[in-house]
């Protein structure tokens, strides 16, 4: 019987908890052995991805991708960043500003499958919507 990509996740986050980073160069380097070992290396990118998930779950880091017209400031980083930990209750938060032209202005902010979208875009089509009624 296979692992699942999630058993492989569970194991990997296992062996690495409390190791230094010397120790777990070696373990993810047997880890990977292993997996090509059972024909799995083709899932490697999946098994990493839900151990990046597991991980931050685990350690209270929320990761977020923000969508803004143009690149944030310093002032609007924080703020943003202070309302992402504040919401998910994290520890940490891991923002990444994408800057899409697309947008009139406002800001999207995606974490995991949640999205929250302030965009001047969305105010506008929620506007006319409510106008039409």
């Amino acid at each position: 019987m296979r692992a699942t990509i999630t058993q492989y996740a569970k194991t990997l986050l296992e062996l690495t908890e409390n190791k230094t980073e010397k120790e777990i160069s070696g373990v993810v380097l047997r880890f990977a052995e292993n997996l090509k070992k059972e024909s799995e290396l083709k899932n490697a990118g999946k098994v990493i991805e839900k151990f990046t998930e597991l991980y931050n779950k685990k350690h209270g880091i929320v990761e977020a991708t923000i969508v803004t017209r143009r690149k944030m400031q310093d002032a609007e980083y924080k703020e943003v960043e202070s309302f992402v930990k504040n919401k998910y209750s994290a520890k940490e938060v891991v923002l990444k500003n994408v800057v899409d032209e697309n947008i009139r202005g406002g800001i999207v902010i995606r974490v995991g499958d949640e999205i929250l979208d302030a965009s001047v875009t969305t105010q506008l089509k929620r506007l006319k919507k409510e106008l039409i009624k």
